[in-house]
């Protein structure tokens, strides 16, 4: 057996993690608005399921799933825990860093629908309970306004794109996927793919054989910037250098989206956001959203030490920063969740959002302004920035 020997030693760790302890959810149902989250991937594991690489290779989706994907998003959970809407976000880790058989690759953008349509199956499937689809702004902003004692609520699900390598070098996919109802796409991810220099937030990964990271935005680059403003969508620039940060910035014409960052004057990591550009970005209208995961919105020393010693107060010693640098209504939550993030040891789960809750009011001291930061900033600023304008 190709893989027995690792299955038998894996074995034990997948029985540790399914008996794992089930989300503590907390339902208030008085609660207005408990969480918009901004970068969230809900699907993760079912899609590497379906890769060429993980059909041939099950092993490999299983280990991924099982040893690095531990901190937890479903929709069940997340409707009962009253969560309100939650940006569901198309990578597939096997497609970008193993399988891609040409960069760009033709097929990406077939690839990535092919993930809209499972998502969508589910929700008109076995989820619809708890999760509904919003095509655009103004359906986003009706289903939030519903009642959460409407036996009709759902948590609203937002289509957003990682990686502009989902285009596959084609401009014209921006409008099948604007027809679709996506709303962000991160232009730039892991890798530099030709649009937009990407930090080496990775090292275990190099990009190898990339320019350099002082490349900032391509030609084509510049285009997609454009044809995505021109198209309602907005600009995610999480994953993206400084310096392609700057470029974007200088050609942006409508409100930007670092949706799932922490700030670099805490946290010196390269996928942190200095704060000229938390800055900038704030004040043209845009927001920013607080990665969950300890290691990248602090100075641990390794991942070791931050999964011994994360814990919600870095997020929340982050998400006061950027309340300081950005203002009120420019910060809102991007968990990352299910994207091979580590959690904190004190929220694994989205659903557990209500301990993130308690935390902040006690740093705020005013319930009003943990709902906008939880939810209220980011609600706003989909509703009003998606969609084509005049």
């Amino acid at each position: 057996m190709k893989y027995g020997a690792g299955l038998l030693s894996f074995g034990p760790l997948m029985i540790l993690n399914q008996c794992g302890p089930k989300p503590h959810i907390t339902t208030d149902r008085t609660i207005r608005r408990v969480l918009c989250d901004l970068h969230a991937h809900i699907m993760m594991n079912q899609w590497n399921r379906q890769t060429p690489l993980g059909r041939q290779y099950p092993f490999l989706e299983t280990v991924a799933r099982e040893m690095f994907n531990l901190f937890k998003i479903d929709f069940e959970h997340c409707h009962q825990a009253g969560v309100d809407v939650i940006c569901a976000t198309y990578f597939n880790v096997f497609d970008e860093w193993l399988s891609m058989p040409t960069d760009p690759n033709p097929e990406a953008p077939f690839h990535t629908h092919r993930m809209m349509d499972q998502l969508e199956a589910e929700l008109n499937g076995k989820s619809a309970a708890y999760a509904r689809l919003a095509k655009n702004g103004a359906e986003l902003a009706a289903m939030v306004q519903m009642s959460k004692a409407d036996p009709e609520w759902r948590t609203a699900v937002v289509h957003a794109i990682e990686g502009g390598h989902a285009l596959g070098g084609d401009l014209s996919a921006l409008a099948s996927f604007a027809d679709r109802g996506v709303a962000i796409i991160a232009i730039s991810h892991f890798f530099n793919k030709g649009i937009a220099s990407a930090p080496n937030s990775f090292p275990f990964f190099p990009d190898v054989g990339a320019r350099w990271p002082n490349q900032g935005l391509s030609e084509f680059g510049r285009d997609v910037v454009i044809e995505m403003e021109r198209l309602g969508m907005i600009v995610d620039v999480t994953h993206c250098s400084t310096t392609a940060v700057e470029d974007v910035l200088k050609i942006a014409r409508r409100p930007l989206v670092a949706s799932h960052v922490g700030a670099y004057t805490l946290s010196d990591h390269p996928l942190s956001v200095i704060d000229e550009h938390l800055q900038e970005i704030s004040s043209r209208g845009g927001m920013i959203g607080i990665i969950m995961d300890p290691y990248l919105v602090s100075n641990y020393l390794s991942h070791a030490e931050s999964g011994k010693e994360g814990t919600l107060r870095d997020a929340v010693r982050a998400i006061r920063y950027v309340y300081k640098v950005c203002g009120r209504k420019h910060v809102g939550i991007g968990s990352d969740a299910s994207g091979y993030v580590s959690p904190a040891k004190d929220m694994r789960h989205v659903s557990e959002i209500g301990r993130l809750r308690s935390k902040l009011i006690e740093e705020f001291g005013e319930q009003s302004i943990v709902d906008d930061i939880l939810a209220n900033n980011a609600i706003d600023f989909l509703t009003t920035n998606w969609g084509r304008q005049g």
